[in-house]
This record gives C-alpha cells, sequence and structure tokens, in this order.
C-alpha cells in the first residue's frame, strides 16, 4: 500500500514558512540564505477592497509614477474614498479626462455599477481562492493576474502562484539556474511541493529578479 505524501505544516510565522520552503528546494533554499521576509502585511486598512480592485486596474501595465498620477487626479475629482456611486457620476468622459483609457473606465465602471446593485465585493474575504477568481473576472478587463495581486498583497492569502506574471517566471528560472524564462506552462505544477505558501515563492521571484547579478 502506498503512504501518503504527508500534508504541509501548518505555520504561523513568515520565517517559519521561509524556514520549511528551504527545506523543500534546494536550489530556493540557497536563495533564501539570509533574505527578507515575505512582507504579508495586507494594504492600509482604510481601503475599501472596492478602492484596491480601482487602484490596481488603474495600475495595469503602467509603471508606478503613472499609475500614482493618475490615481491621485481620480481621488481630487471624487474625494477619498473612491466610491462606486462617486465613479459612476463622474461617467466614462471625466474619467478619460484623469488618465484612464477607454477600457479602464469601462472596467471601473462596469466594477462600480455591480456593486451600486449588490455585488457584495466585501465579503469575497470568506470566499476559497478559485472562487474569488471567478467571481471577479467575470468583470470585463480584470484578469486572473488582477485577482491574484488582490489575493495576495489585500487579503493575504499565502498560496497564490501567479504564472500569467513575467517577473515571477523570469525569477522562478533564475533562482533554478534554468538560462531562460519559463512559458506559463512549463511553471504550472513546479511549485505543487511548495504549497500551500506559494505567494512567499512568488515574491522572493520578484526579488531574485532585481538580485540576478549577486546571487550565482
Amino acid at each position: 500500500m502506498t503512504e501518503k505524501p504527508k500534508a504541509p505544516p501548518k505555520l504561523k510565522s513568515i520565517k517559519s514558512i521561509q524556514k520549511y520552503l528551504a527545506t523543500q528546494d534546494k536550489r530556493l533554499g540557497r536563495f533564501l540564505e539570509n533574505a527578507p521576509l515575505y512582507p504579508v502585511a495586507k494594504e492600509p486598512a482604510h481601503n475599501s477592497h472596492f478602492e484596491t480592485i480601482v487602484f490596481a486596474v488603474i495600475g495595469q501595465q503602467l509603471s508606478g509614477k503613472a499609475a500614482d498620477t493618475i490615481t491621485h487626479r481620480l481621488i481630487a475629482k471624487t474625494g477619498s474614498p473612491v466610491k462606486p456611486a462617486k465613479l459612476l457620476k463622474l461617467g466614462r468622459l471625466q474619467l478619460r479626462e484623469v488618465g484612464l483609457s477607454n477600457a479602464k473606465a469601462r472596467t471601473i465602471l462596469e466594477l462600480s455599477e455591480a456593486v451600486v446593485k449588490g455585488f457584495d465585493l466585501e465579503s469575497v474575504d470568506e470566499l476559497p481562492d478559485d472562487e474569488i477568481v471567478k467571481q471577479l473576472t467575470q468583470f470585463w478587463g480584470i484578469g486572473r493576474w488582477t485577482v491574484e495581486m488582490f489575493m495576495m498583497f489585500r487579503l493575504g492569502r499565502l498560496d497564490v502562484w501567479p504564472i500569467g506574471d513575467l517577473g515571477v517566471r523570469r525569477g522562478w528560472g533564475i533562482i533554478q539556474g534554468l538560462g531562460y524564462t519559463p512559458t506559463e506552462k512549463e511553471v504550472i505544477g513546479v511549485t505543487d511541493h511548495l504549497s500551500p505558501y506559494r505567494s512567499v515563492v512568488a515574491w522572493h521571484c520578484w526579488r531574485a529578479t532585481d538580485e540576478e547579478p549577486d546571487f550565482w
């Protein structure tokens, strides 16, 4: 009779999680030596889930500076906090005036309308990861990557593996010494043995892209 694989331990601290991950993957373990701790702290509590997703949509495919500029312009028009009804009142034209593309304006307005009509975005904390992805990606312009970033940095979910993120894939290739950036298909199951702590792995993959010259 084949023995069932042992379930991973339920660890409470990021320090203990990183120590555990180091024992599960030799090359990752080497990269984690003296590594900073994954910043599991959630986004500031004064931001609602709605605001967090709106700001994430604004930041899609933009530099941090450009995203911040547009965000500040939007807040100047709506006041803080940014609420769905305020955005609907602005409409597409004024959203375009703050620097949003037509596509992003459409996404934000459709999400705003859904929330005004009763979509309970603030209760998604109670849902499993797959269900959060399913519910949020139903909105035009909100893809899996945006939802994964929301789960990692707003909800504090620890087992997100964003294979659609080029930086994560590049970092994994660096850590594993592949010599190239793997495709999404190539990294689908490569971190299964590191579950349920793959958000931590993803963050260190991003870090690897910054530290590549000094690593190996």
